[in-house]
């Protein structure tokens, strides 16, 4: 049987981009030929939603499914408020860079490190005129950590509960550009290795 390759995308905090990142990394995966699954284990649903509205071409389950699903990849979409590290030895943690939410962020990381969990940065939504913002997201990028630019292509998706990936957003402005860093992010994902993908 193919192995699965599992990754969490966890941060305590809420509003980081936790949803936004599972739901685009999934349509990324189907654009390169690789099956994803979503399992979102937020109270609030957000993958979930996305999925019910039939707009996604991958599946959001709202548990753990009990037979081994026919994937190559699942991504967790952990819910807000959970300072239980996650299983999972790879972990993608999408942050915003105001002061207070960076420093939720760098508690959570010292977690996921006394675990040795292999973890994936992700800036998400800076606003480049913020001094604070700006520096603090210099520095992550510096230390090897994607940058997701604040983009109203997201927030055209999401109201009709589409990814960026939908081919109903190709004329969205800077799409292309938003495409490639999620990719890119997707093929760091890749290039990770899992000691723990199922067999």
């Amino acid at each position: 049987m193919k192995n699965i390759k599992l990754v969490s995308i966890w941060n305590p905090k809420g509003g980081q981009g936790k949803s936004m990142l599972a739901i685009n990394l999934a349509a990324a995966s189907i654009e390169i030929g690789i099956k994803p699954m979503v399992i979102c284990q937020d109270q609030q649903g957000t993958s979930i939603n996305y999925f019910r509205e039939g707009n996604l071409n991958f599946e959001v389950l709202g548990e753990i499914p009990q037979e081994k699903p026919d994937v190559d990849i699942v991504f967790f979409d952990h819910q807000a408020s959970d300072w239980e590290v996650p299983s999972t030895h790879l972990l993608v943690m999408p942050l915003k860079p105001a002061r207070d939410q960076y420093a939720t962020y760098i508690d959570a990381l010292k977690r996921a490190k006394t675990k040795n969990k292999e973890v994936i940065t992700v800036v998400t939504g800076g606003q480049a005129h913020r001094k604070s913002e700006k520096s603090t997201t210099a520095y992550l990028k510096e230390q090897g950590a994607f940058v997701i630019p604040s983009s109203g292509v997201f927030s055209r998706a999401s109201e009709d509960y589409r990814s960026i990936f939908d081919s109903s957003m190709n004329k969205a402005y800077k799409v292309g550009e938003r495409r490639r860093e999620i990719s890119k992010i997707l093929g760091a994902i890749l290039l990770k290795q899992s000691d723990n993908s199922q067999n």
